[in-house]
């Protein structure tokens, strides 16, 4: 794992011991996608968040399709392979993409997923959630131990800042900053 991410082994270490599974799809005798499952804790860096996984939830994070094996379905495919695997265990399963990634958030929807709330940064900076659909913005709030808002979010933590409290001017345009929200989706 450590060689195929380019990452450390002692990296690769820490994750297995704090409770994360991986999971690679292979094709043609050679690895074509991975990701990761939290089973007990999780940190999303760009919120700066780090957060309890309940016993019976799964966080799915860390996903990469190699460049020569995009576009052939293989990223929903690994992700039914881990709610099948993980499921004698687990009954949710929750994954974050940016929303500029259509590629991303169509496999998750293709693999089962429904979009339940939007995650991004609040007036103050401070990540949040809001309903995309009636009730999601407080499930994944409840699962990120981060609030859940009714007002409209910022783009980035950097357009939140500049804009505060007028958070919604921030959606004028497209947001170039490095801190892209992301659509908090969940299966059940």
């Amino acid at each position: 794992m450590a060689s195929l991410q380019n990452r450390s082994a002692d990296e690769m270490i820490r994750r297995f011991e704090n409770g994360h599974r991986a999971y690679v799809a292979w094709r043609g005798g050679e690895p074509a996608a991975w990701g990761w499952v939290a089973t007990s804790s999780a940190r999303i860096g760009e919120l700066d968040s780090a957060f309890t996984v309940p016993a019976a939830q799964r966080y799915l994070w860390n996903f990469v399709t190699r460049p020569a094996h995009r576009g052939l379905g293989i990223y929903p495919r690994l992700l039914d392979a881990i709610v099948s695997a993980e499921e004698p265990e687990a009954e949710r399963f929750w994954v974050a993409y940016a929303p500029e990634n259509h590629a991303s958030g169509a496999g998750i929807r293709k693999a089962g997923f429904t979009d339940v709330a939007t995650l991004s940064f609040d007036a103050h900076a401070k990540p949040a959630v809001r309903d995309i659909v009636e009730g999601g913005g407080r499930l994944a709030a409840q699962f990120l131990h981060i609030p859940a808002v009714h007002d409209v979010l910022a783009q980035c933590r950097r357009c939140a800042k500049k804009v505060a409290p007028r958070i919604s001017s921030c959606h004028a345009g497209p947001c170039a900053c490095d801190y892209q929200r992301a659509e908090a989706g969940c299966a059940h």
